[in-house]
């Protein structure tokens, strides 16, 4: 008898993990953690100027806005 799909996709979503790059992803995240208030502040600029620009490449294509 065959397995269920649900078994199937479980088995092969569990193979296309690739645990080194997600713990080089987590290293990567720790080194650059930070509670500098003035560090925090940059970056939280620096998204919402990659924000600011995708949005108005978009808008001036027509397209639907990615951050509204």
């Amino acid at each position: 008898m065959s397995r269920p799909l649900n078994e199937l996709l479980s088995a092969l979503s569990e193979d296309l993990v690739d645990t080194a790059t997600l713990e080089l992803l987590a290293a990567w995240r720790t080194e650059d953690a930070t509670t500098d208030p003035e560090k925090l502040r940059e970056a939280n600029e620096e998204v919402a100027e990659f924000k600011r620009a995708m949005n108005a490449n978009r808008a001036a294509t027509g397209a639907r806005l990615l951050f509204p």
